[in-house]
């Protein structure tokens, strides 16, 4: 097959910037190439300030990847960088640098809010741009004494937004303490606190749990749940494989008043269900619904009929 790598990625980025302006500005942390919905299934161009992330899902572009980062590179001129990031065979991804800047960093914004982005082969880039509808939807859920919990805070970007939002208070658990200074990092840019947990998600609810019952605590009225794509852990929760029963229980027995919830899961143990289905066979009468709209960023554009990149399914839940 061949393809003009060049003009693809022109025309893909010409459209998602008429589509969100916001995207014409070189500092946004945005999506340029959205896979199937540009022509090209299972490859993603997302953009982090300076840094710009071509990532392979699919085999058959494999061979391609050297090129497709040329011409991007061609793409977006001198002032930034490319990295390219492939999916192996076996397993995993490697790393194509041309401009050798694996372990640079540098900041880029997201709407209102500031964060420190790196070129890191091990622990990503740190934000996620699948997730900005659910951080926009996080701002209308946020009231002046919110106290915020953040399950698998990664970098903290949604504590940021809560506490930019007026949160009085976050909480942002993470098993790599590592991940939870980079957060602090992204705290101090944005002239912003909140407590960071190293511990994992699974643990921590147990044990708040058990403070909220002794009454040594309170439990935290809005909660942020975003667990790994494929669901790193240690022993029995290495795929997440008990966390959703073990969620599910912990919401019904401390009642937040608001759930956000991110789906996005390739380990294949959740199988067909969707988080909806789940959500009323564990919550049914105790909690509405509601999806988060992605209609504020257009340059997504997820497409279920995409083999490569899966759906990712964010929800909110009220309790009634």
């Amino acid at each position: 097959m061949s393809l003009d790598w060049f003009n693809l990625f022109q025309t893909a980025m010409a459209r998602r910037i008429a589509n969100e302006p916001r995207l014409n500005d070189p500092l946004q942390v945005g999506r340029f190439f959205a896979g199937t919905p540009d022509g090209i299934d299972g490859v993603i161009v997302d953009g982090f300030g300076p840094l710009v992330v071509l990532t392979v899902y699919n085999p058959n572009h494999v061979v391609h990847a050297s090129q497709m980062l040329t011409s991007l590179a061609q793409v977006v001129g001198h002032n930034r960088f490319v990295l390219g990031k492939v999916r192996r065979p076996e397993g995993g991804f490697s790393y194509e640098d041309p401009s050798r800047i694996l372990g640079k960093s540098w900041t880029a914004w997201e709407d209102d809010c500031c964060f420190e982005v790196r070129a890191d082969d091990k622990n990503d880039f740190g934000l996620f741009p699948d997730a900005r509808p659910a951080r926009l939807a996080l701002r209308s859920l946020i009231k002046p004494k919110s106290q915020v919990l953040n399950l698998f805070a990664y970098t903290c970007g949604f504590g940021i937004v809560a506490r930019r939002a007026g949160a009085q208070s976050v909480i942002n658990v993470d098993a790599s303490s590592e991940m939870l200074t980079w957060g602090k990092r992204n705290a101090a840019l944005n002239n912003v606190d909140f407590a960071v947990v190293p511990e994992m998600a699974q643990k921590y609810l147990q044990r708040l749990e058990r403070r909220v019952r002794e009454g040594k605590t309170a439990c935290p009225d809005v909660w942020v749940c975003d667990p790994p794509a494929f669901g790193v852990g240690r022993g029995a929760q290495r795929v997440l494989k008990n966390f959703w029963n073990e969620f599910w229980g912990s919401v019904e027995r401390m009642a937040p008043r608001t759930v956000l919830m991110l789906r996005n899961d390739r380990t294949g143990f959740r199988q067909g269900d969707t988080l909806g289905v789940e959500l009323k066979k564990r919550l049914a009468g105790r909690y509405q619904m509601s999806p988060v709209a992605f209609d504020l960023c257009p340059s997504l554009c997820y497409d279920r009929s995409d083999a490569f990149y899966k759906l990712n399914e964010s929800l909110i839940l009220f309790r009634d």
